[in-house]
This record gives C-alpha cells, structure tokens and sequence, in this order.
C-alpha cells in the first residue's frame, strides 16, 4: 500500500473514532444510537491501526526502495569512484 492510502485510511480513522467517541460520551442520544456509536468508535479504532501498521510498512519499504537505488548507483561507478573490492 502507498504512503498516501495509508495517511488517508488514518486520518479518516482518527476523525471517526474522535467523533464517535465524543457522541458516546456526551449521552445525550437514544440508547441505539449509542450503541451505533460505539460499534462505529470500534471499527474506526481498528481501522486507525491497520492505518497506523501499514503506514509504518510503507515508509520501512520507500527508505528500502532508496538505499536499494543507491546502492545500484554506487556500484556503477567507474574508474577512480568505482568501489575497491574488499580483500579476502
């Protein structure tokens, strides 16, 4: 998953759990709708960490992806920046 899905699927996850949670707590609402409430507030909450894991998974794989092409740059090198081979 790309670094933007995974922004998005937690932000919209931290705003349902955040708004969800505030109606159960203010009970000021119908026993159901309480309970409406509650049930989004848990689904939410799982969402915002699955969110939150595959957001960590994504930049672990973009920082992989970047030394990755680095290190293919510095082993084209030519000449004099070409890298020595290490002795045995």
């Amino acid at each position: 998953m790309s670094i933007g899905k995974a922004a998005v699927i937690t932000i919209v996850s931290v705003i349902l759990v955040t708004l969800s949670t505030y109606g159960v707590v203010q009970a000021s609402l119908s026993a159901g709708m309480t309970r409406l409430l509650a049930v989004v507030s848990l689904l939410s909450l799982v969402a915002l960490v699955y969110g939150l894991i595959e957001l960590s998974l994504a930049v672990i794989a973009t920082t992989a992806e970047r030394r990755r092409k680095a290190r293919e740059v510095t082993e084209r090198r030519k000449g004099d920046r070409a890298r020595k081979p290490t002795p045995h």
